[in-house]
């Protein structure tokens, strides 16, 4: 029996080695609760005075100001990644340069695959790459 443990003990080790890990939970950057003020989209800063938001009012839901309007849309974690559901949403007019703003978020936000935190610094990634970011 005594020969028996050392080999049983290092096929166990094999065995969890081998073991694929979970996929982080992509919503963990994302709680539930409280609003974020976008900061940057796809490289370009929000400009002052153009409230583009995001937050999750309820599991499963994101909403905020895509800067004229109101947004909200179904978040859910797929393999690893986020998936949103289409965006629906309120169909005010503001001036060009504020729809401009909006429109960005808009294409911006159908790319987002991934949200991880960089200090006090939202990130929504799409792969690596970080398309918005955002403060609490």
């Amino acid at each position: 029996m005594m020969k028996l443990a050392p080999a049983l003990a290092f096929a166990l080790l094999a065995l969890a080695a081998c073991r694929e890990e979970a996929p982080a939970d992509p919503l963990a950057a994302l709680p539930v609760g409280g609003e974020w003020r976008v900061t940057e989209l796809a490289g370009a800063p929000v400009p002052a005075g153009v409230p583009v938001t995001l937050g999750r009012p309820e599991a499963g839901l994101i909403a905020g100001s895509s800067g004229c309007n109101r947004y909200n849309a179904r978040i859910e974690p797929r393999e690893g990644k986020l998936h949103f559901g289409a965006l629906a949403g309120t169909r005010m007019m503001c001036p060009p340069e504020v729809m401009a703003v909006e429109q960005a978020f808009h294409s911006t936000f159908t790319r987002i695959d991934g949200a991880r935190m960089a200090g006090e610094v939202l990130e929504l990634t799409r792969g690596e790459t970080v398309v918005l970011r955002a403060l609490r």
